[in-house]
């Protein structure tokens, strides 16, 4: 078969061409070191390393996320070891002045001392980390606690009342206030009429469910229900030289109540939900302790308490010289310290987790990124041979196009 000069040219350029792009192929795959440059070059190879990539990149910002989170964690707990160690210190004094040998003085020293602790304590508990505050949950921008007053008006009602002789009165002409702070609902109730020094009253810290015994009404009057929950040191005082409508001193009459409303002396300001943070697998952690959980009762939790108002009852008890109150409250304090190292535990085992779920995810990235590697790496020195033998195949090609295509005197005539 007769093949023309024309054919033979076309089939030598498109030889040539096929092994220059080869060897061009072979040149970016050995410059770049991956297999796969374009996604002509493997299809289903470019689409599983696209896969691999995605799930590299998640990887790595849960892992970014994790790391960024320990610095929340850490400032979290310090703070909350510093109040722990701050209310082993009122432990401390309150030990050293339940006993005979204290005295008026060194307890009203104390006292100074234990507002010292109430205030570094409430410092702890509205620590930031920027501009974040660690313990308000998710109102992060919001202060977590706020002081109270200590003073608030009494809540006078006299629908109970079944003293017939006074007549109906006015709750606004009996004035009162009460002093101190306490989370119960202490209510006081007349139970025999007459003026200060005369009447009687009963006290109930539960709201009126149960009584303590019988006492007698002064102008200045600790509310407590000696058989009930130990005292928070909470006063009720009634106005001085208060008179009725006849310039009497003015009768309290039987059945009446004054109510205090539950005023702890901080307040909380945020709220209960967690911070959750992502964790791997679609799995989220908690990332906080809300101010509530580590410093307020917790009714889930049976001997959890205000730790503030255990600083501050003890703190009142020493200013007033009273031995029996302190002694009743060094178990509280105990209480309080057990109950802030829960909180700080609790973040230990959020650290615990992140932690396993941080490992988990390096080894995901180890895993991905080696079957990443056999999906888009080259193989450098199977390259370099198929290069070796590329070259050899166009060189070789070159020199036998050259004779092929290699025109005489009479070809050339023609």
């Amino acid at each position: 078969m007769r093949v023309t000069d024309l054919t033979k040219q076309h089939a030598v350029v498109r030889n040539m061409n096929n092994n220059a792009e080869r060897l061009q192929n072979l040149q970016e795959s050995l410059a770049s070191g991956r297999r796969i440059n374009r996604l002509s070059d493997d299809p289903m190879g470019a689409t599983r390393s696209q896969d691999y990539r995605t799930e590299l990149s998640y990887a790595e910002n849960i892992v970014r996320n994790i790391e960024s989170n320990y610095v929340w964690l850490d400032r979290s707990e310090a703070e909350l070891a510093h109040a722990a160690d701050l209310v082993k210190d009122a432990k401390t004094l309150a030990l050293a002045q339940a006993n005979d040998s204290a005295d008026d003085s060194t307890r009203r020293l104390s006292a100074k001392e234990m507002e010292g602790i109430i205030d570094g304590a409430l410092q702890s508990a509205n620590a930031k980390l920027g501009k974040l505050f660690l313990f308000s949950g998710t109102m992060t921008l919001t202060r977590p606690m706020e002081l109270n007053g200590i003073s608030q008006k009494a809540r006078v009602e006299l629908a109970q009342t079944d003293n017939e002789e006074s007549g109906p009165q006015n709750p606004e002409a009996f004035k009162a206030d009460f002093d101190g702070f306490s989370s119960h609902p202490y209510v006081v109730k007349i139970t025999r009429p007459g003026a200060l020094g005369e009447a009687r009253f009963v006290v109930s810290d539960d709201g009126g469910k149960t009584w303590g015994r019988e006492k007698t009404l002064l102008q200045k009057v600790e509310v407590v229900n000696d058989e009930g929950a130990p005292s928070d040191k909470v006063y009720l005082k009634f106005d001085a030289g208060q008179t009725g409508p006849d310039g009497k001193p003015l009768a309290y009459p039987t059945g009446m109540t004054l109510s205090f409303t539950p005023n702890p002396p901080v307040a909380y300001r945020g709220n209960d939900e967690k911070r959750m943070v992502p964790a791997g697998d679609g799995s989220l952690l908690p990332l906080n302790v809300t101010g509530r959980e580590a410093f307020f009762p917790n009714p889930k939790i049976a001997d959890s308490l205000d730790v503030f108002g255990v600083l501050n009852t003890v703190k009142r008890a020493m200013e007033e010289n009273d031995q029996r109150v302190i002694q009743d409250r060094l178990g509280d304090l105990d209480r309080a310290h057990d109950q802030l190292l829960m909180a700080r535990a609790n973040l230990g085992e959020t650290r615990r987790e992140m932690e396993s779920h941080l490992n988990k995810m390096e080894d995901h990235k180890v895993t991905t990124t080696h079957q990443l590697s056999e999906v888009e790496d080259l193989n450098v020195p199977e390259a370099v041979v198929e290069m070796n033998t590329a070259d050899v195949r166009h060189k070789a090609a070159l020199d036998t196009s050259g004779r092929l295509i290699q025109p005489s005197l009479l070809q050339f005539l023609r």
